[in-house]
């Protein structure tokens, strides 16, 4: 198999930026007045920002994986776990710290396509950006929480992340979907990341998210 020169290019200057993105993460966490769940939640908005920029550019699954999957095996290894001590804060949330980089190889592995990428790219942006919206919402303005199966969720940050979430996808259909409706797009892949959001435990939702938003995109293309 022959790469392209741009892949490697890619990878290595996708290391350089999450590991700004890291370091940034770092020096905020030696500020006083910054809570580890901002520092977390900046550095998911970022890293998933920038891998949501850099995915369409890949010619190559393979070269694609190489940075996910380098921070999976890192980021779930024991000896990372005090490195990130300052802004890891529970268990749930430490989890986030792996299955992030897990989630993306995920949807990379199940929906990869030669070009396009719009059922990907909706997916990593309900992970990128949804996701922390949910969170935000649901924790300053929530008020009416789900019961039993929803793991504390409210009906506010469900309905953040339904929001956002259908933008995304509208916008992936626009600019990388090939006649796809994006209204349509938008309203599937919102509802669908939505309950996937409110039903998994929290940590695990970077794994159902953009799995759910993407296999919606993918039926209703």
């Amino acid at each position: 198999m022959q790469f392209k020169h741009q892949d490697p290019v890619l990878v290595a200057v996708s290391l350089l930026a999450v590991s700004a993105f890291v370091l940034a993460a770092f020096a905020l966490a030696r500020r006083r007045g910054v809570s580890p769940s901002d520092i977390r939640r900046a550095l998911h908005v970022a890293v998933g920002a920038w891998t949501l920029l850099v995915t369409p550019y890949f010619d190559s699954l393979a070269w694609a994986l190489v940075l996910p999957g380098l921070f999976l095996i890192v980021n779930a290894s024991a000896w990372a776990r005090p490195l990130f001590a300052a802004i890891q804060g529970t268990s749930d949330r430490a989890k986030g710290l792996w299955t992030f980089p897990a989630g993306v190889v995920l949807v990379y592995v199940l929906f990869w396509e030669p070009e396009g990428r719009a059922a990907i790219m909706a997916g990593l942006s309900a992970l990128a950006f949804a996701d922390p919206a949910a969170a935000i919402v649901g924790a300053r303005f929530g008020q009416r929480k789900f019961r039993r199966f929803c793991h504390g969720r409210t009906l506010e940050g469900s309905l953040a992340f339904l929001l956002v979430a259908a933008v995304g996808a509208a916008l992936a259909a626009s600019g990388h979907g090939a006649g796809t409706l994006p209204y349509r797009a938008g309203v599937g892949c919102g509802l669908a990341g939505a309950v996937a959001e409110a039903l998994t435990p929290s940590g695990w939702d970077n794994l159902t998210i953009p799995v759910a938003v993407a296999a919606a995109y993918h039926f209703l293309a």
